[in-house]
């Protein structure tokens, strides 16, 4: 699992795994699957809000010139951002 921090044009950053989609040898869109947006809070306190949260769609198309950057997140982060997906899927199964 490839799990990223996104960083794009409208100021937000996005945690999702994230997969790249070519043509050629170009990058021309990102899939973010199960992307949430991080929030800055203060007490340095992050905080996770779906992206698109009215949307039904698990899986996000990015265009490759709407990101930014694609970063590596820290390991805090990433364990928090798979405990939101869990608990997320938990929910939604029952």
């Amino acid at each position: 699992m490839a799990i990223k921090i996104v960083m794009l044009k409208s100021l937000e950053d996005v945690i999702a795994e994230v997969k790249e989609v070519f043509s050629g040898d170009k990058v021309v869109h990102y899939i973010l699957e199960n992307p949430f947006t991080l929030t800055f809070r203060e007490e340095a306190k992050v905080k996770f809000y779906p992206y698109a949260p009215l949307s039904a769609d698990k899986n996000i198309s990015i265009p490759s010139d709407w990101v930014v950057s694609v970063v590596e997140p820290i390991e805090e982060i990433k364990n928090s951002y798979l405990e939101n997906i869990n608990e997320k899927s938990e929910s939604t199964d029952s």
